[in-house]
């Protein structure tokens, strides 16, 4: 079951990637002196979490957040607190940046409570032309431009952007162009639009997904490790199986009880019963490794 914030994870794990051109992305030209904290420990001892900060090289602090929905002034009330406590505790400037994707439209970014008024600065995802990106990044390429690190975010980000493709294609497409480019990020852009296809596609689209990073270095490694742990699990279960055959050989009958639980233990265990075996007098003297 995947985690009700499973696209601000992802969100996130961009952000660890390409920070200070995801920064650039959103419209943000201020360079990025250090990254800054999300976790705010209030009076009560209740621990609140934001999803991303930059300490900037002006001593303000960015603070970034990811919606899947929109709450509305509930949400507003929330990122009110989070740049109160962090200013407080920091005794720096808070910008916030509410970052929406889907389809979510036209947000409130005022929130007047009293004689205040707190402002956020809204990011809509599916105003961005993911289309667009895409065609102007192959045009770069067939054009023997190279492409920058700012042209990959934005085309890691095109499946969350509005467009007429549709979104297995948006991430098949930008598939092809990563596995062809040497970056750095490559496997992590690679890593991100798997975690999108898993987000939002299913059936046949998710197939075609996956059959088409089963051809990139990253699929090929997740594939050479999954026969790697399937032979290790072929190994562990086969040296289960006989070590069974070997405690029914001496014991003549073994309880069905026994055999799950042996099922169930550690590898060193199944060493160590292995060796312990030709000592043992009754059955019963398996319990003490259980």
């Amino acid at each position: 079951m995947k985690p009700k914030n499973y696209e601000d994870l992802i969100m996130k794990r961009a952000m660890d990637i390409f920070a200070q051109e995801g920064l650039k992305f959103f419209g943000i030209n201020k360079k990025v002196k250090d990254v800054g904290p999300t976790e705010l420990v209030i009076l009560e001892t209740k621990n609140i979490f934001m999803d991303y900060t930059f300490l900037m090289e002006d001593d303000t602090f960015i603070h970034f957040e990811f919606q899947t929905t929109n709450k509305g002034r509930v949400d507003l009330r929330r990122f009110r607190a989070y740049e109160a406590l962090l200013s407080h505790q920091t005794s720096k400037d808070v910008f916030t940046y509410v970052v929406y994707s889907g389809n979510i439209r036209n947000p409130e970014n005022i929130l007047r409570t009293g004689i205040n008024e707190y402002n956020v600065n809204i990011v809509h995802m599916a105003d961005k032309n993911g289309d667009k990106v895409y065609n102007d990044i192959v045009e770069k390429i067939n054009s023997g431009i190279e492409i920058t690190k700012q042209d990959i975010i934005s085309l890691t980000f095109t499946p969350i952007m509005g467009g007429n493709i549709s979104i297995a294609d948006k991430i098949i497409n930008a598939i092809h162009i990563v596995r062809n480019i040497n970056n750095d990020s490559k496997h992590d852009v690679e890593s991100i639009l798997y975690a999108f296809a898993n987000k939002f596609l299913n059936g046949k689209d998710l197939e075609r997904v996956k059959e088409e990073l089963r051809m990139t270095e990253l699929g090929k490694s997740l594939i050479q490790e999954g026969r790697e742990v399937g032979r290790e699990e072929g190994r562990e279960e086969g040296k289960i199986e006989l070590l069974i055959k070997i405690l029914t050989k001496k014991f003549k009958k073994v309880p069905e009880e026994y055999k799950d639980k042996i099922k169930t233990l550690p590898q060193e265990t199944l060493d160590i019963i292995a060796i312990d075996i030709f000592e043992m007098d009754s059955i019963k003297e398996l319990e003490q490794y259980f």
